[in-house]
């Protein structure tokens, strides 16, 4: 009953998040315009690259360390509260002393005043990630899925009344409530752990070092992930400009909503892989993907069927140029979704160099296809470009993933007869089961 709990919650905390980020996205798009929502885009990126960049990849750890190590959660929580700090105030000050030197190069549509407070947002960023994902290491699917939902939900509350309350560029209000949100949200996480453990300080070489080395493998699997979901919209810019940018936005944005399915699922199986014998975890796993494939192949039905039509009523004729990459994208989002969940296997594993190397293959092959497509087919370039790359790197996450555990790829991807009436009971005792780990691990502290 708890892991089923444990699902509804996420996967509410899922749909929740995507009401909100469609409404905060139809609101910004309608006050903004399609250049202005391009800008936004576009420094909220920049944030978020530094951000990719400087978090050492502490928090992707905390699956391994807690469940495999056995190290207790109020020293991993002291810890990364601690190294949060450290990293993040100090990368955040010094992005902001480099920004009339490195912006007008990547961003030289983007003024400087928009770059620096998107970054003022990083070190919020960078605590906030890491004590959620200590939350989902821990099993603590409530704790993790309110984070999810806190920087979205506080930053559509505040919204509306700071775009009342301040006249000047709307561009720079919503990014400043957006920084705002990021800090109160980093709070939330902060009195959630401060509640379930005695939070204090802590640094420890003995923690810190194996989880910057783990980190640091499974962080640049989390970069490049996050270089292939955000390049191409540099290059949008480069090759055609921010209102470009707004467009493309748009089609990222819904085709990306898909994934909180395949994500409910990876969050759920990545414990529950770190707690299991790996026989049990390849079965998990196994089913996972199989239902991963019919689900997501059943909504990118539903998008092509209705994609036009919402863009039109939701953003408005305006943004019809968003609806061809959307389309486009929906093949990648399959392979990406199967990804993340075979991922989330072997990242749980203890094999992070295996999303590593096939993030890195699959960015070279994404800012090299931009290169050629974008300037030839303009944002549908970009999209072909995206969904390409998403492919190869599932390729390359699958064959490791059945080198190394013997399971066939067709039992992870090819559904077989009578899996939709099996799946009920299936995905129960795969909850009952792998969660047993979790919970004892927290009835032995």
């Amino acid at each position: 009953m708890t892991d089923l709990r444990d699902v509804s919650w996420t996967f509410a905390s899922k749909m929740a998040n995507l009401a909100v980020g469609l409404v905060t996205s139809i609101v910004i798009v309608r006050l903004l315009g399609a250049e202005g929502k391009g800008l936004f885009s576009l420094a909220v990126l920049a944030a978020a690259l530094v951000n990719s960049f400087s978090n050492l990849g502490i928090g992707t750890g905390s699956g391994y360390l807690l469940g495999r190590l056995g190290i207790p959660r109020d020293v991993l929580a002291g810890n990364w509260l601690s190294l949060s700090i450290m990293i993040g105030f100090p990368v955040a000050a010094l992005s902001i002393l480099l920004v009339p030197v490195v912006s007008p190069g990547f961003l030289p549509t983007v003024s400087f005043d928009l770059v620096v407070i998107a970054l003022v947002s990083i070190p919020f960023s960078i605590l906030l990630y890491n004590l959620q994902m200590l939350c989902k290491a821990d099993s603590d699917f409530r704790g993790y899925n309110l984070l999810e939902l806190a920087q979205p939900a506080l930053f559509i509350a505040a919204f509306p009344v700071a775009v009342n309350l301040f006249t000047g560029s709307k561009v720079l209000v919503t990014l400043s409530v957006y920084t705002a949100s990021c800090a109160a949200a980093a709070l939330v996480a902060v009195l959630i752990w401060a509640r379930r453990t005695r939070l204090r300080f802590r640094l420890s070489r003995e923690i810190a070092a194996p989880a910057i080395r783990f980190g640091i493998m499974g962080h640049l699997t989390n970069v490049l992930g996050f270089l292939n979901l955000r390049l191409d919209m540099l290059f949008v810019n480069w090759f055609l400009g921010p209102a470009a940018v707004g467009y493309y936005s748009i089609s990222v944005m819904i085709a990306e909503k898909i994934w909180y399915f395949p994500d409910t699922l990876a969050i759920v199986l990545y414990p529950k892989v770190a707690h299991s014998n790996d026989a049990e975890a390849s079965g998990y796993t196994s089913t996972t993907g199989r239902l991963t494939i019919l689900v997501v192949g059943a909504l990118s039905i539903m998008v092509l069927l209705l994609g036009r039509p919402v863009i039109r009523f939701l953003y408005t004729d305006q943004f019809i140029p968003a609806v061809m990459p959307l389309f486009i994208l929906l093949p990648g989002v399959l392979a990406a979704s199967l990804a993340r969940v075979v991922g989330s296997d072997l990242l749980a594993r203890g094999h992070p160099h295996v999303n590593m190397w096939a993030g890195l293959a699959a960015l070279v092959a994404n800012m090299g296809l931009n290169i050629v497509l974008i300037p030839q087919l303009g944002i549908s370039g970009a999209a072909l470009a995206t969904t390409i790359s998403y492919s190869f790197h599932l390729a390359i996450i699958l064959v490791s993933f059945c080198r190394i555990t013997g399971v066939r790829a067709r039992d992870v991807m090819v559904p077989a007869s009578g899996d939709i009436d099996r799946f009920p009971r299936a995905a129960r005792e795969l909850l009952r089961r792998g969660g047993r780990g979790g919970d004892d691990e927290r009835k032995g502290r």
